[in-house]
């Protein structure tokens, strides 16, 4: 069983509909309980979990069972400079991408446990180097890097398995806020496709029981 957390974004959208085409029942997790819905309709086998990673309140439902797969795909992105950028808004960004990435993950590590199950998190390039203007949103990945690190170092003798996805940019709705930002075109031809990550997700956890993938770097091709 697999568990999507941000699954009606672009990237998770993606990623839940791969882990169904191999055979996963797939638990999508998100806010918008109409759009989980939704989607929940049209793969073989999926439940819906509302879940507010912002709120700090992590309530898991009952019935879900022992989780093999963890994938976090949600997070948020403001733009703006230290100086004029107010500090509710950095906190909202991590409130986000990190306080809730690790609420959710100790939330489920005893069923986590239970499976020997894997975490994938899937973070940014965006930690290898922060323009200017991206300074909250970066220090939220890098500090979800760092997150991912211990937990891998914490969690090998319970036989979890945790690997960072480091994508570059992706064709999404926030990467079309973020060259609206930037002051550029949006420009999807340049970038990944939502599911060439989900693509990355299914090499993850299709390594054999001796390998550990811990890092996966995955960059735009050059095209002509």
């Amino acid at each position: 069983m697999a568990v999507v957390v941000g699954a009606t974004g672009g990237i998770g959208r993606a990623v839940a509909a791969s882990l169904d085409g191999e055979g996963y029942a797939v638990w999508l997790a998100g806010r918008d309980e109409a759009a989980l819905k939704s989607m929940a309709a049209g793969l073989a086998d999926a439940a819906c979990w509302t879940l507010d990673l912002s709120d700090g309140d992590t309530e898991v439902p009952l019935e879900l069972p022992d989780v093999d797969v963890l994938v976090h795909c949600a997070g948020v992105f403001e733009f703006g400079g230290i100086e004029q950028m107010p500090e509710s808004r950095w906190r909202q960004v991590f409130s986000v991408n990190l306080f809730g990435v690790v609420g959710t993950t100790r939330a489920l590590l005893p069923r986590l446990r239970a499976a020997h199950g894997h975490v994938v998190v899937v973070n940014s390039t965006v930690v290898r180097r922060s323009a200017a203007g991206r300074s909250a949103y970066a220090a939220s990945k890098e500090a979800l890097r760092v997150f991912a690190e211990a937990l891998h170092q914490e969690e090998l003798d319970h036989g979890i398995r945790v690997t960072t996805i480091y994508p570059g940019r992706v064709a999404t709705g926030m990467q079309r806020t973020v060259r609206r930002y930037e002051g550029g075109p949006f420009e999807p031809r340049r970038y990944l496709t939502a599911e060439t990550v989900a693509g990355a997700v299914l090499v993850v956890l299709s390594a054999p029981p001796d390998a550990h993938l811990t890092e996966f770097v995955l960059k735009p091709a050059p095209r002509r």
